[in-house]
């Protein structure tokens, strides 16, 4: 991979939903003629996908991402801001990640003095279609790989109720416009989870933080600052650029 095809991925990532060949061939700069041809060459191995008009990072790409990154390399970066994030709210915070078609959470942080009873969710695999770990990631992820992970997730959690697509699309588009993903009651209907997208090296869909707790004391907290507060938390973790590897 040389030069100028790293220009044209970076393109892609900081144009966004604008990243048509186009205005990629623009920002890197080169000829349109050959951002076009370098990214249909990248569209066939999958790296890249297109976007309605545009294109965008690939499943592939997403997936060599994922398996390059060290789960302690992410314990010991993470934590600090996971055990901060708790003792701020009062409720146990956890991280997850995307881990080839699976989410999984990694990390989760007890507050030193919680009062009152504390959900702590397992470490592993989550349902990929009610966890608002799953869904933060989800939110951001090509549809393509997205999809892998709603069917590997059905198959392996076929135990769970499953999101109606259509109110599953909503859930992700809110993620996205908002910043913050819920499962009130879908896994446990006394528990309760919320979690936001963290980059990654600059962008979304590999990382979140989240926070669990009884749906009754997370419900309340949610007419209040709760959701405040993880987003803080996120930005400062990000604004700290110990995440970009």
């Amino acid at each position: 991979m040389d030069d100028r095809t790293l220009s044209l991925l970076e393109g892609i990532t900081q144009l966004g939903e604008s990243a048509t060949a186009r205005t990629i061939a623009a920002a890197c700069p080169m000829p349109q003629a050959t951002a076009y041809r370098r990214l249909s060459e990248l569209e066939t191995l999958g790296v890249v996908e297109r976007s309605g008009r545009g294109f965008r990072i690939g499943g592939r790409l997403y997936r060599l991402l994922a398996s390059g990154l060290n789960t302690e390399t992410l314990i010991s970066t993470v934590s600090p801001a996971a055990a901060a994030l708790a003792e701020a709210t009062g409720e146990v915070c956890f991280a997850a990640r995307l881990v080839d078609t699976q989410v999984e959470i990694f990390l989760t942080e007890s507050p030193r003095a919680a009062t009152g009873v504390s959900v702590v969710p397992p470490l592993g695999n989550r349902p990929a279609s009610i966890c608002s770990a799953a869904k933060a990631i989800l939110a951001h992820l090509p549809p393509g790989l997205r999809s892998e992970i709603l069917a590997a997730s059905a198959e392996y959690f076929h135990q769970l109720p499953a999101r109606h697509p259509e109110d599953l699309e909503t859930d992700l588009i809110g993620v996205q416009e908002t910043g913050i993903a819920y499962c009130i009651g879908d896994e446990d209907p006394d528990c309760a989870s919320i979690a936001a997208p963290v980059k990654l090296s600059g962008g979304y869909g590999q990382l979140c933080l989240g926070l669990s707790g009884p749906r009754s004391r997370i419900t309340e907290k949610l007419r209040g600052e709760l959701a405040s507060e993880l987003r803080y938390h996120v930005e400062r973790l990000e604004a700290s650029g110990k995440l970009n590897f």
